[in-house]
């Protein structure tokens, strides 16, 4: 029982967040430009206010944010906000087809997301290809009580691929996209037999090569703030002074490693999730992934420093100069010096697993629902490559999903196929403790996402290999997005405590749109009676030909 003066404590500091809390709005106008990421050659791209990518948005605990989008583009758009909650907003998530009709071209619309958690988060199209095209930026929450660990200075860097075409692909199509070859069909393949694969992404085999492989135009180039890697923005330090990075991937392909040279860097926060310390010599993040680290400033100004970041990806074969393709930048010290010190880029195995949550929540027990989500990719007899969970290849239903879900008015739950067979939907009741069993038959590393829920990592292993099994703590770190290596298995958990119809997938853009998602279907009972489509929602919808 709370003393008096701890209650009363309490209740001021709830009455300062109320005072505190405001509609934080930004207007963005979304259009297509043309841009010289590398500073030689120019392609299109999805832009926020003529920019690439978007702004830094920034919201506090306990705020609305409010994001006014204004579709200048000759196709329905819409924001996804990432590894936010949406309970009970559900509409608000940006799914393109699954959670929203879209914003239509030439008109304008608002999400209005109740903030209720703090961290590093982003913002990204899920609609076709813009999200690859540069529609993408970085979202801060900060709680205005106060943050876990003291720093001075609060460092966003948002680490990008950018590919050297535009890419024209047609989101959730479950088959071929123009522009772009599969994961897996490079397997065994000499360097040359990439060079007629078209376009933006993973190079197909052709057997008929004969044109030397040029790599410039396959593999991407590493963008960090929106500038060519080549041109790193200066990093400036304070001797003394405690720094806050946080590392964003808002790519699309590749992991990244990040370190800061001569410094010791410690990890205070994965996913929004803040952590324990944990001291590294260089954080890895896939696709989706953000990690903030606390750097602590060197006690003289003798010397600047470097800081380092690298692009490496399985879905592309190695080749020097490319994959892996290493960048720096500098720390500054003093600006009028010269003097860098030396240092390179420790790779050190970085294992979510390994950390652990501020919040210690407990690991939740004996599931509700236990369901294997088994991914493998395979190249038809059409030469089409198509991935799959459970083989069945995702396709996008012909209406949005949460408009499905919305109709139902039954006591029981409603028949998963009502969601159409290839979108891969398991439907769960409101509360039920839900395990999910993901297995990684395919040939490359997978970075598994799961709109509007944090999932505890319970267990990992290799495949066929019992030995193998890591286990979690009775605290198991929990993210939204998880890295499950070929040939290996992750064992996740939720609580579905938020109605609605959430997405999980690979966040490797490509691997999507070849099939490789779920839907989560969770607390349908709820749904109808919890939740009614915004009037500005339904416009869209209406303006788009879609029946609501």
């Amino acid at each position: 029982m709370k003393s008096p003066r701890a209650a009363l404590l309490c209740a001021l500091l709830v009455a300062a967040r109320v005072a505190a809390a405001a509609r934080v709005e930004y207007d963005w106008t979304i259009s297509k430009i043309d841009v010289k990421m590398d500073g030689v050659r120019e392609r299109g791209a999805v832009a926020v206010n003529g920019k690439v990518p978007m702004p830094l948005a920034r919201a506090s605990l306990g705020d609305t944010l409010v994001l006014r989008l204004r579709n200048n583009l000759d196709e329905r758009t819409g924001l996804h906000s990432h590894g936010i909650f949406n309970n009970g907003t559900n509409y608000y998530d940006g799914a393109g087809g699954i959670t929203e009709c879209g914003v239509a071209p030439g008109s304008q619309m608002e999400y209005e997301i109740p903030v209720v958690q703090t961290g590093t988060y982003w913002l990204h199209g899920h609609h076709n290809s813009q999200y690859i095209n540069g529609l993408r930026g970085p979202l801060v929450i900060t709680d205005p009580s106060g943050e876990p660990y003291d720093y001075d200075e609060d460092i966003v860097l948002t680490l990008e691929d950018w590919y050297p075409h535009y890419s024209n692909k047609t989101m959730g199509s479950g088959g071929h996209m123009e522009g772009m070859g599969h994961v897996r069909s490079y397997q065994g393949c000499s360097h040359t037999d990439y060079q007629s694969a078209g376009g933006a992404g993973t190079p197909e085999c052709h057997d008929n090569s004969t044109a030397p492989f040029d790599p410039a135009e396959k593999y991407p180039v590493g963008v960090i703030n929106g500038v060519y890697g080549e041109s790193a923005p200066e990093l400036n330090f304070e001797p003394g002074k405690t720094y806050r990075i946080r590392v964003l991937n808002i790519g699309s392909t590749a992991m990244f490693r990040f370190a800061v040279g001569g410094h010791e860097m410690y990890v205070i926060e994965a996913d929004g999730v803040a952590t324990e310390m944990k001291k590294v010599s260089s954080v890895v993040v896939a696709v989706a992934q953000r990690v903030s680290v606390l750097v602590r400033a060197l006690p003289t100004a003798d010397v600047n420093h470097k800081y380092h970041f690298e692009l490496f990806t399985d879905v592309f074969p190695q080749f020097p100069g490319f994959n892996p393709r290493a960048y720096e930048g500098t720390v500054v010290y003093d600006a009028d010096s010269n003097a860098v010190a030396p240092s390179t880029l420790v790779a050190e195995e970085f294992d979510d697993l390994s950390l652990v949550p501020l919040d210690r929540k407990p690991l939740l027990e004996n599931p509700d629902v236990v369901h294997e989500v088994v991914i493998t990719a395979d190249r038809g007899d059409s030469g089409i490559v198509k991935a799959y969970v459970n083989g069945v290849s995702f396709m996008m239903p012909e209406r949005p999903s949460l408009l499905t879900a919305m109709a139902y008015q039954g006591r029981e739950l409603i028949n998963a196929t009502a969601f159409g067979r290839n979108t891969n939907a398991l439907v769960v009741r409101h509360m039920d403790v839900v395990e999910l069993r993901v297995v990684n038959r395919d040939s490359v590393a997978h970075p598994m996402h799961m709109h509007g829920y944090f999932f505890q990592i319970v267990e990992r292993g290799t495949l066929d290999s019992p030995g193998s099994a890591v286990r979690s703590t009775r605290t198991p770190m929990h993210r939204d997005t998880t890295i499950v290596g070929p040939g290996t298995y992750a064992v996740l958990r939720i609580r579905a405590d938020s109605p609605g119809v959430w997405l999980m997938h690979c966040h490797i853009e490509l691997h999507m749109e070849l099939g490789l998602a779920m839907l989560l279907i969770t607390g349908p009972e709820k749904i109808a009676k919890t939740m009614a489509l915004p009037p500005a929602m339904r416009e869209q919808c209406r303006l788009l030909g879609i029946p609501v």
